[in-house]
Formats: C-alpha cells, sequence, structure tokens
C-alpha cells in the first residue's frame, strides 16, 4: 500500500461569491449553461465532452502530478459540491472539505488569505505540514504540482505572459524576481506608468495565476497579520505573499512555465474553456 506524504497535499479555494459569473449576461452559450453558471458555484458548471463539472478537470490533473490528498474549501451556502464528491468518487485521490466562514458584520468571505487560515484551523494536521494552494477556476498543468509538491522552500508559479491578450496579463500578478529566481515583488494589475515600466525592464513578463506551494509553520503568522485591502476589504493571499518576501528575502522560489492557463471567470469564459476541454481532455 502506497504511504501518503505531507508534501503532496493541496487547498482547493473554492468558496467565492461567483458575483461576476452571475452578474454578467452572456448571448452565445447554451441556455442550459446560463442556468449553471447563474446557480451553481462556477467550478461546478458542466463542460467538456461529457458535461462533467470543471473542477473535475483540476482534479484529474492534480492526481496526474502526484496529488494524493485535496481540501476543497466551500462557501457556506454550497449544498452541491460535496455532496457531489461523496458521491462521485475521483480515483486516487482522497477528498476532504472545509468550509469559510462569513463573519456576521459581512456578506462576502474575508479573501482568500483568511480562507487558508480557515482550512487549517478545521484540518490541524495540515498546520505542520507543506501543502499547495489554487483557485478552483483554473486548470493547472499536472506538471505544476509536480514543480510545487517538491520539498524546499515556498515555490510559486511565473506563466510566461505571451499567448495571453494584453488585457489579461495585466489583470494579473506581474511576477518580480531577484538575479536568482527568487520572488521580489507581485504588482497587481499594473497601471499605464507601471507597466511601461515592465515592458522595459522585463524581458520574458511571468504572471501568476494564484497557485503557492507553501510551508504551513512559515506562512501561518503572515496569513494571519495580513491587512485589510483599502477597497475590497479583504485579506488577500498575494497581500501575505509580498509580505513574506519583504520579511524574509528567498523565502519564494519562482518556477517559469509556459503554459497557457484557461480562466473561467465569468459567462463570457465559457465558450473559450468549453473549446480547451473537448481538445484537451477525452472523459
Amino acid at each position: 500500500m502506497k504511504t501518503k506524504t505531507t508534501q503532496n497535499r493541496l487547498m482547493v479555494l473554492a468558496a467565492g461569491m461567483s458575483s461576476r459569473m452571475r452578474a454578467e449576461s452572456e448571448q452565445n452559450i447554451d441556455s442550459k449553461l446560463v442556468s449553471q453558471a447563474n446557480s451553481l458555484p462556477k467550478c461546478m458548471i458542466g463542460l467538456g465532452k461529457n458535461n462533467r463539472p470543471f473542477l473535475d478537470y483540476l482534479l484529474y490533473n492534480t492526481v496526474q502530478g502526484g496529488i494524493e490528498e485535496v481540501i476543497l474549501l466551500l462557501n457556506p451556502a454550497d449544498t452541491y459540491t460535496q455532496r457531489y464528491y461523496e458521491q462521485n468518487k475521483i480515483l486516487g485521490l482522497e477528498i476532504l472539505f472545509a468550509r469559510q466562514h462569513i463573519p456576521k458584520s459581512r456578506t462576502k468571505p474575508l479573501g482568500t488569505s483568511d480562507a487558508i487560515l480557515q482550512v487549517l484551523s478545521q484540518h490541524s494536521d495540515w498546520q505542520e505540514s507543506r501543502f499547495m494552494v489554487c483557485n478552483s477556476d483554473n486548470i493547472y498543468p499536472s506538471k505544476v504540482f509536480e514543480i510545487l509538491s517538491k520539498e524546499g522552500s515556498n515555490r510559486m508559479v511565473a506563466f510566461d505572459a505571451d499567448g495571453y491578450e494584453e488585457v489579461r496579463v495585466r489583470n494579473c500578478a506581474i511576477v518580480q524576481t531577484d538575479e536568482d529566481g527568487f520572488l521580489i515583488d507581485l504588482i497587481e494589475k499594473p497601471t499605464d506608468e507601471e507597466w511601461l515600466h515592465i515592458k522595459k525592464t522585463m524581458p520574458q513578463i511571468g504572471i501568476s495565476w494564484n497557485i503557492f506551494g507553501l510551508n504551513a509553520p512559515e506562512v501561518i503568522s503572515v496569513l494571519e497579520n495580513t491587512p485589510l485591502h483599502p477597497v475590497r476589504q479583504e485579506k488577500e493571499l498575494p497581500v501575505s505573499i509580498r509580505m513574506m518576501v519583504q520579511n524574509n528575502p528567498k523565502s519564494m522560489e519562482v518556477v517559469r512555465v509556459s503554459d497557457v492557463i484557461p480562466d473561467l471567470t465569468s459567462k463570457a469564459d465559457i465558450a473559450e474553456v468549453q473549446r480547451f476541454l473537448e481538445i484537451n481532455f477525452d472523459f
């Protein structure tokens, strides 16, 4: 029997309210998909050749990348996702669940840094281990999970910006590294002035799709001390990562990857994601 290793653990953050997905209208997709987009967590919209939940494809790639244990962090109002995965197992993967509880003074979750802390509080055995964390609305290639599961320093992936439209690149965080390949900064949604400087000074622009390999004992205090964003009033993981590397230089190794990542943010993304899944997945 194969022994489970603690570095092959992944948190999938799926507690968001899908507000952009539900707010926007889209006339060029099937009415059934529109209905799902308006009622289900976006990661559970049925897509691909056999209308499987979007999250199935991400979880399939995690298994191919060596992941053995996943925690799905869900919104307390989500009554669908846990039931689905209790009834539909993913071969080779143990799936656990956590909930991102919302403070009584708020209507939305407190952000991605808070999300990780809530997972760690509900699954205390993860507090001393290495784990990966990623979004639920992106499909990452299996090799990324292999890269991030390796022991050692905290690690993240910078995806080559080639292949993306400029507007999408600028909606991501630009990854700035030192000469040794360690993270210096994440430049979120750069201004025009910042963008011009980036193009002049970075011959190869890398962007973050919010997937990290983290050593829990090193990041917990940083997550706890992350301030609220002044506008969104959420504790955001990129801010936590920036704090960590500012306080402890060379604490986040950056690995560059060239793959283009499917992103399911709004209804406008559904048709493109559907084409990607039909081409790349047979099930």
